[in-house]
């Protein structure tokens, strides 16, 4: 009897699963104005490139790129190229790409003062500029300290610097992009 009893209870409850509690909902009234929801189609921008992708993100940031070592082939990509120092028994090759046609590019030399290490004076050495893109080819020993050198690339109304010095982390990287400083 208790089986029965049991069998009888489990039964009830696997059909009250199955079947559901409608018996205990209870159902507003939903006016015309409620069931009608308008949505606004979604804009989906058109399918883009890589190059206009990067562009779209980082913007007018990026003024220019300073490769070191350069290999042949990128240095006959950069087309034309202004070399700013003689070719030297020492030093690592730097060559300094600007992203805009127009850009303007200097190379200064600083010096620092011994006590504080606060720059002291800023020497324009090298300006490279016209209306193609003109990059710029320097042979110099990279310090491990303070730079000696920095590079400033100004286009349209923005300037960026990169101070050329030693890398350090020894992971093979060999370009460093020139930001626009947002002053």
């Amino acid at each position: 009897m208790k089986k029965l009893l049991m069998v009888s209870a489990v039964t009830l409850c696997a059909g009250l699963l199955l079947i559901g509690c409608t018996a205990f909902v209870t159902q507003k009234q939903v006016t015309t104005q409620e069931q009608v929801t308008t949505l606004e189609p979604i804009q989906t921008p058109a399918p883009m490139g890589q190059e206009e992708l990067f562009d779209a993100l980082a913007g007018d940031s990026i003024l220019g790129v300073v490769i070191l070592n350069p290999t042949q082939e990128e240095l006959e990509l950069a087309k034309n190229v202004d070399q700013v120092y003689p070719d030297q028994e020492y030093g690592e090759y730097m060559l300094i790409v600007p992203k805009l046609p127009g850009s303007t590019i200097t190379l200064q030399e600083l010096t620092y003062d011994s006590n504080t290490g606060e720059v002291v004076e800023v020497k324009d050495v090298h300006t490279t500029s016209g209306t193609d893109p003109v990059a710029m080819l320097v042979q110099q020993d990279i310090p491990e300290g303070f730079p000696t050198l920095r590079v400033v690339v100004e286009a349209d109304g923005r300037t960026g610097t990169y101070d050329l010095s030693y890398y350090g982390k020894g992971d093979g990287r060999r370009d460093f992009y020139i930001m626009w400083n947002r002053e």
